[in-house]
C-alpha cells in the first residue's frame, strides 16, 4: 500500500493480533476500518472519544485512502483534546506521527501507564525520540 501522506510504501507490522501499516518515513499508521476500537479496547480503554468525532473542511490537503484511492474525510477526533484524523468511512484511518498515541492515551483509563501505550512508545520510537 502507498502511504496517503508522503507516497512511500507503507510496512504491515502485526501488531495485538491486528496488521498494523506503518510508513518509517513520515511515521504514520493507517488502521483499518474497526482497528483503532480493537485498540482502544486492548490498552483498557473505551472508544467514546471516537463517538465524539466531528467532520470538518480544513485548509490541510486531502489524502486519498491507501485502499480504494478515494479522498478521505476530515475529522477531529474529541472534545476539549482535538486530534485531526483522515478517514474513509469504508476502510479505516489514517494517523499522523503521535497521534494513535495520544488517541490511545485520551481513551484508556491507565492513560500512559497502559502496556499497549508503553509498546506502541517502543515500536515507533525514532532515533530522535519522536513517538508514533
Amino acid at each position: 500500500m502507498e502511504c496517503p501522506n508522503c507516497s512511500s510504501h507503507l510496512v504491515t507490522l502485526e501488531f495485538a493480533d491486528i496488521e498494523v501499516d506503518y510508513c518509517f518515513k513520515c511515521r504514520g499508521i493507517w488502521l483499518d476500518k474497526g482497528e483503532i476500537e480493537h485498540l482502544i479496547r486492548i490498552a483498557g480503554g473505551k472508544d467514546h472519544l471516537l463517538k465524539t468525532t466531528t467532520s470538518t473542511t480544513t485548509r490541510e490537503r486531502k489524502r486519498k485512502c491507501p485502499v480504494c484511492r478515494r479522498s478521505m474525510e476530515k475529522e477531529f477526533v474529541g472534545k476539549a483534546e482535538t486530534i485531526l484524523l483522515d478517514r474513509c468511512r469504508g476502510h479505516g484511518r489514517w494517523s499522523d506521527a503521535g497521534e494513535l498515541k495520544k488517541i490511545l492515551a485520551l481513551n484508556s483509563t491507565e492513560r500512559n501507564s497502559s502496556p499497549l501505550i508503553r509498546l506502541l512508545d517502543a515500536m515507533f520510537t525514532t532515533q530522535k525520540g519522536v513517538s508514533v
